[in-house]
């Protein structure tokens, strides 16, 4: 029973996370199991765990709601990051740390191949993982668990407003993080904690502006 679970687990939320299943849509138990060719059990354990993790909501006589992820929560969670990456730069500043420059530029070069194949979400996935890579220069597991329970929403978020805004400018990170990439070669580290500042202030003024909520 436990692989039929997972199996319907990953596939749901495969489906929620790449917009397949959009916000606001609302799912059946019984439509996913004949979907998935198995009974409601597994899908009402699937259901659970994806409820746990706030993506989506049971509606009693109604069915499963694709939550919309709120933008207090994105920016509580870009807020996260940016302390984590200073933190990173100030560990390895003070502790004789390294980044792992040869996994920064395998993330680096899969974000920008993306652009050129305009495959948004293998994007946002290694910009994710670009971050990823800098944190874990901290040598810290709490961090990098910290930012795993997080970043599948920002992967999320990322995708379902790369949707609805087809119209609008969208890879920013791609020249972020090659800026990044460069002064974390150069060790100019000063120059890596103001990028990454930079770009947490004005993705947070894009929301404000672009009315978010």
């Amino acid at each position: 029973m436990s692989s039929l679970v997972d199996i319907a687990y990953n596939k749901i939320r495969e489906n929620i996370m790449t917009g397949v299943y959009m916000p606001g849509t609302l799912l059946s138990e019984n439509e996913l199991a004949e979907l998935l060719n198995m009974s409601r059990t597994p899908i009402r354990s699937a259901i659970s765990r994806l409820e746990s993790e706030g993506f989506v909501s049971s509606l009693k006589n109604r069915g499963i709601f694709v939550k919309e992820i709120s933008f207090k929560e994105i920016l509580d969670a870009m807020e996260v990051f940016l302390f984590l990456e200073e933190f990173s730069v100030d560990s390895v500043i003070e502790k004789g740390l390294a980044f792992n420059i040869e996994e920064l530029k395998t993330y680096l070069d899969q974000q920008l191949a993306a652009e050129v194949e305009d495959d948004y979400p293998s994007y946002v996935h290694s910009s994710m993982m670009f971050t990823r890579s800098m944190i874990t220069a901290a040598n810290n597991q709490r961090m990098l668990q910290i930012m795993d329970s997080v970043k599948d929403k920002l992967i999320h978020f990322g995708i379902i407003n790369w949707k609805l805004t087809p119209h609008q400018k969208h890879y920013s990170a791609n020249l972020l993080n090659k800026a990044v990439y460069e002064a974390v070669c150069t060790e100019n580290y000063a120059e890596v904690k103001r990028l990454c500042k930079e770009a947490y202030s004005k993705n947070r003024e894009r929301f404000i502006r672009s009315g978010i909520q």
